[in-house]
């Protein structure tokens, strides 16, 4: 059986909390693949953003996790992918909505709003809620449909 691939990459304000979820993820049937920044020198949020969503075109089954100081940056860049649908969650009920509702494959985090404790949280939620099928497999498929990257 394989694991299911995390990505995660982050802006130089996001590295903190990035290393924070890479750590526990390590201890999860997971395999993680850290995007970078490896460390806090000024990037631009967006160029992570497109990596991570470039990273993970050719796989189904994926899952991203973007950190900038509010998470918006990240989830609007990366919301111009078609098969991207990232949501910018502050607690572990959105995550849990975002993965039932929209089947969102990229949770966003803003590292300046939300502490590691519910940072890790919001992963544990999003990546263990399952989407829901009927209306909301439709609402996915208009997304899909709109068009982008």
């Amino acid at each position: 059986m394989t694991q299911k691939t995390i990505y995660l990459a982050s802006d130089h304000r996001g590295v903190g909390l990035k290393a924070t979820l890479v750590a526990w993820l390590e201890g999860q049937p997971y395999t993680v693949k850290d995007l970078g920044p490896m460390d806090e020198t000024r990037v631009n949020a967006g160029e992570y953003a497109v990596r991570l969503a470039g990273a993970m075109r050719d796989e189904a089954d994926a899952v991203g996790v973007l950190i900038c100081g509010t998470g918006q940056a990240m989830a609007m860049t990366s919301n111009r992918f078609t098969h991207v649908r990232a949501a910018l969650c502050m607690n572990g009920f959105m995550a849990r909505l975002a993965r039932q509702h929209n089947n969102a494959n990229i949770l966003a985090l803003g590292a300046e709003l939300v502490g590691e404790g519910l940072a890790i949280d919001c992963l544990q939620v999003f990546l263990t809620t399952e989407a829901l099928s009927g209306i909301y497999v439709d609402r996915c498929q208009m997304l899909t449909d709109l068009g982008g990257l």
